[in-house]
């Protein structure tokens, strides 16, 4: 019984733990945000609407949490880390050209609009809620 239990706490605790990997990326989405002048919370919205919490194919495989295309498709980054830069780059550029709503970002970001601005507006709600876990620089 013992050692079932073990199995289970540490299954929960890896599963935990896999699940949370946008979170750990905070650091770095409030960097990148700051630099180019645009709410780590939108950017940690985008990540977790468009990568499924980092467990999509291409979070895992090509370490593209926000979807981002490139002549080839999704385009492939050498870290998660530098997907956020991209990330908080390109929304910067939005920004510079009036586009900081969520909707206006949307007519350039993504086809399904109506679909994505209500699955970014959401998780924009439950990260400011601290659903997982209290935010450091919250906007």
């Amino acid at each position: 019984m013992k050692f079932t239990i073990t199995i289970l706490t540490g299954l929960m605790l890896t599963l935990g733990a896999a699940a949370d990997v946008v979170s750990d990326l905070r650091p770095a989405i409030n960097e990148a945000a700051a630099a180019h002048g645009v709410d780590p919370v939108l950017v940690e919205a985008i990540i977790r609407h468009e990568s499924a919490n980092a467990t999509s194919s291409a979070a895992r495989k090509k370490n593209n949490l926000a979807g981002i295309m490139g002549r080839r498709g999704q385009r492939r980054y050498e870290t998660k880390e530098d997907c956020v830069k991209d990330l908080a780059r390109i929304l910067g550029g939005y920004k510079a050209k009036g586009r900081v709503t969520v909707q206006q970002i949307s007519r350039v970001y993504c086809k399904s609009h109506a679909q994505w601005i209500r699955y970014v507006n959401s998780y924009m709600g439950q990260i400011r809620s601290g659903k997982w876990g209290a935010l450091e620089n919250p906007a």
